[in-house]
């Protein structure tokens, strides 16, 4: 709680303020008080205007709330009645007499069409405004009504008694959904906390239970720490809430983890009657037994929290971008270059191949799931690439292809050395320096270009098919490190002889 911010001045009446509430759409606060008079200001900084006041009853009016659209103001009284009343005019709409066999406790918005009522003897009514009769009544509570919440994705409404029990009632239906077990207090507010996954109670000894929601039996969690009553509740975020208990003290609490962060207001020992939050999210708004309205700054609580939001979606965004360009450089391109080098090598052989390099490293989990592709083997550094001054790690690539014949021809191919190169079908395999200087001329003369497989040689006559060969596993090693060498060093880094340096930077250029 901060003194030094600016903030509405407080709403002084005459007589005491019983509820309060704010309007959804507009800076207007209405007040209901003891003498059955209901007040409509406008607030702000700079000063409070009056807009309506109005008696719209006999005997104390408990209980305000604005329609959705913030046009109408409903209210309820001590009398009996409930009544209905046009927020710019003041003309009353609606008037429901003799609403209940006991004085009205509360009355809360359910929707355009359905209002619910709740009195001191434990009655609720939910009434169908558009025929002025209740819809359907339900008599499960034995004492007061205190709280109400509308779960509205659920249609639900919740309220608590002073018996000590939270109802659940669908509003479509006659009968009670569930009743919790008596909580051995009286339980005096109610709030729906983490999407509507929690259920939040205060109680007199000043403990929040918690209901799983569809789990109303008996609470899953309790947090005790008020030293009194906790006789409001307002949902602040889906883990954040402000209370009012009976020392006067408005105290910011969070839950899941559960702790006390602050207090946001001060009555000076007067029971806090209600709290309620702007539409605008600014300003708490809370009555006591003071004959006042006073407003709190709470806009800080929301502002930390988009600050956060954006911060946490700075990082992610220059996580991204890192996450990408590391891609660009060690990513997916690996896999295209290792192919088209392994295609220009069979193409230097005067043979076309089908390369079986269908693995996608990107695609893979971890280290252990490469490993178990036998592609790192026990090397886990061949991701990161060689380090300055040393030699790209070689990467062994195993031809999962059935074929028995490439079987044989692998291994016949591991027992040869790169000096005693023999013929292949389709052409001879030169020495690795002549093999790297002819790849690299091609590289400069074609650009690079993207190669298509010769598997789409069904239009040609078979005898005119060209002979294809799988390539050895010695080809895939070169093709592999080759891949690896370009994606790990920078543009003109020499990689391997020194003085194959400019044929190196042209040829990796042309990719």
């Amino acid at each position: 709680m901060d003194d030094s911010v600016e903030r509405p001045k407080p709403l002084r009446f005459k007589e005491p303020v019983i509820d309060v509430a704010f309007s959804p759409k507009t800076s207007l606060v209405a007040s209901s008080l003891i003498t059955g008079h209901v007040f409509v200001h406008r607030y702000a900084v700079g000063g409070n205007e009056r807009v309506l006041r109005q008696r719209t009853h006999r005997k104390s009016c408990r209980s305000v709330c604005f329609s959705s659209d913030g046009e109408l103001l409903y209210s309820a009284s001590k009398d009996r009645s409930w009544a209905a009343m046009d927020v710019e005019s003041g003309s009353e709409s609606m008037r429901i007499d003799g609403a209940h066999e006991s004085p009205l406790n509360l009355i809360h918005y359910v929707n355009e069409q359905i209002m619910a009522t709740g009195d001191e003897a434990g009655g609720v009514k939910l009434w169908d405004v558009r025929k002025n009769k209740p819809a359907f009544s339900y008599a499960e509570h034995v004492d007061y009504i205190s709280d109400m919440v509308f779960n509205e994705p659920k249609r639900h409404l919740l309220t608590t008694s002073g018996d000590g029990c939270l109802s659940v009632y669908d509003v479509r239906k006659a009968k009670p959904l569930h009743v919790s077990a008596n909580q051995d207090d009286e339980l005096l507010s109610v709030a729906l906390m983490r999407g509507g996954s929690k259920v939040v109670v205060g109680e007199t000894a000043g403990v929040l239970g918690i209901f799983s929601y569809g789990q109303f039996d008996d609470v899953s969690d309790r947090f005790p720490g008020h030293p009194q009553s906790i006789d409001a509740i307002c949902k602040l975020t889906e883990d954040m809430c402000v209370t009012g208990s009976s020392d006067g003290l408005l105290r910011i609490v969070q839950l899941f983890p559960h702790r006390l962060v602050g207090v946001a207001g001060d009555h000076h020992a007067l029971p806090v009657e209600k709290i309620v939050l702007s539409h605008d999210q600014e300003w708490l708004a809370s009555c006591s037994h003071d004959h006042s309205v006073h407003f709190w700054d709470i806009g800080y609580i929301f502002n930390d929290s988009d600050d956060s939001e954006n911060e946490d979606h700075a990082a992610d965004t220059r996580q991204d971008a890192a996450a990408a360009a590391a891609g660009d450089g060690n990513g997916l391109d690996v896999q295209e270059i290792a192919i088209r080098i392994s295609k220009e090598i069979s193409q230097d052989n005067g043979t076309e191949t089908e390369t079986d390099i269908d693995i996608d490293i990107d695609g893979c989990s971890d280290v252990s799931e490469l490993k178990r592709l036998d592609i790192l083997g026990d090397d886990e550094n061949a991701l990161s690439g060689p380090a300055s001054g040393e030699s790209s790690p070689e990467v062994n690539i195993d031809d999962d292809d059935d074929d028995d014949d490439s079987d044989a021809e692998i291994k016949h191919d591991e027992k040869r050395k790169d000096s005693d190169s023999g013929k292949q079908a389709g052409g001879s395999i030169q020495p690795k320096p002549a093999l790297l200087a002819a790849d690299e001329n091609d590289a400069n003369q074609d650009g690079g270009d993207d190669w298509e497989s010769s598997d789409d040689n069904d239009d040609l006559d078979a005898g005119a098919k060209r002979k294809k060969r799988k390539l050895s596993k010695q080809e895939k090693k070169k093709a592999k490190r080759k891949a690896r060498m370009e994606v790990a060093a920078p543009s003109g880094t020499v990689l391997g002889n020194p003085a194959k340096a400019k044929k190196t930077k042209s040829f990796f250029s042309g990719l």
